[in-house]
């Protein structure tokens, strides 16, 4: 064991993530040869298969990916190490690379990214948009200085262990909206009484797949209701699809409060006020303890308090209500 090197912790993250021989060999500009006898060299120190040979590429053990994933802390350590050591010759200021889905890049990070622009004129930011498995290998491998997601411990519970903070800068509100055409909006108005999960539960639903988080907060909550699991019309990952389909009276959908400000002003969607919504779900920021961007990250997480204690106070559901469903009675 004393005698691996970090060229090879390299070339099994690199497999890991081509999975297969040719593309790892192209990334690290070695021949394939090559990388096929450095595999078996890494193998023959742990005295176990890393990988499992299949015809189309290779895919790692039990072992080979907790060996991956140590192997990518260690890599973005040295790498931080180098940083550290180089920061007197580098520019005083420099971009900072920010990790989330498109979910939250179209919905949270414009108002974050703006609040951070007003109080600290910043070099600018480099905006790395991917799913959340793909951007939490770009932040153990220090490609990404923090990732602003919806706090999920499946996902993120590993990264705490890992030298990483995971601090919560937000909360994120669920609504059940519909087209203005719906059924269970025709008719209603501010003093209607709220629906029960029974009376909308029959309904067609437009839902991302399991076990995506509003999917199942959603079910939980028809359960406390001693209702089944709703079977969607329309099942999809898209966010911005659900509320498009929405849009066209092709069902109802469960979504968070930031995506919906737009439709809800111009009256494309309207707000069910339910008896119930499944709890708000958190946001965090997840970054490494240690590192010379501090000042930049703690700004960032500023940024995001105010813009979360901004949000923190909306109409209450009956106002909401009125205001969004007097203005569509008032289109002509």
């Amino acid at each position: 064991m004393a005698a691996l090197r970090f060229r090879q912790l390299e070339l099994l993250s690199t497999l890991a993530d081509t999975g297969n021989m040719r593309a790892a060999a192209q990334r690290l500009h070695m021949t394939t040869a090559a990388v096929s006898k450095g595999l078996k060299d890494v193998e023959a120190l742990f005295e176990q298969p890393l990988f499992h040979r299949l015809p189309r590429g290779v895919v790692p053990t039990v072992a080979g990916t907790l060996v991956v994933q140590r192997g990518r802390v260690l890599l973005a350590e040295m790498e931080q190490l180098s940083d550290e050591l180089a920061a007197p010759l580098r520019p005083l200021h420099e971009r900072l690379k920010i990790g989330a889905t498109p979910f939250l890049t179209w919905t949270v990070l414009p108002r974050i990214l703006s609040a951070l622009a007003a109080q600290d004129p910043s070099p600018g930011v480099l905006l790395l948009e991917g799913r959340l498995a793909d951007i939490s290998r770009q932040l153990e491998a220090g490609e990404v200085d923090a990732l602003i997601t919806m706090d999920t411990p499946s996902e993120l519970g590993s990264l705490s262990a890992q030298g990483f903070t995971i601090e919560h800068i937000g909360l994120e509100q669920w609504r059940v909206v519909c087209s203005p055409r719906h059924a269970l909006a025709a008719g209603r108005t501010a003093r209607s009484a709220r629906l029960r999960w029974a009376e909308v539960a029959q309904a067609r639903w437009i839902l991302p797949p399991r076990p995506t988080n509003s999917r199942m907060m959603l079910e939980h909550t028809l359960r406390e209701h001693g209702l089944p699991a709703l079977i969607p019309y329309i099942e999809t990952m898209s966010a911005i699809t659900h509320l498009e389909l929405a849009e066209q009276d092709l069902g109802l959908t469960l979504a968070a409060q930031g995506t919906l400000t737009e439709r809800l002003q111009r009256g494309s969607l309207v707000e069910l006020p339910m008896e119930s919504l499944p709890p708000p779900v958190p946001i965090a920021m997840v970054y490494r303890r240690s590192g010379n961007d501090r000042a930049q990250l703690a700004g960032l997480a500023a940024a995001a308090q105010r813009v979360s204690k901004a949000s923190e106070s909306p109409p209450t559901m009956s106002n909401a209500s009125s205001k969004k469903l007097s203005a569509r009675k008032s289109r002509p």
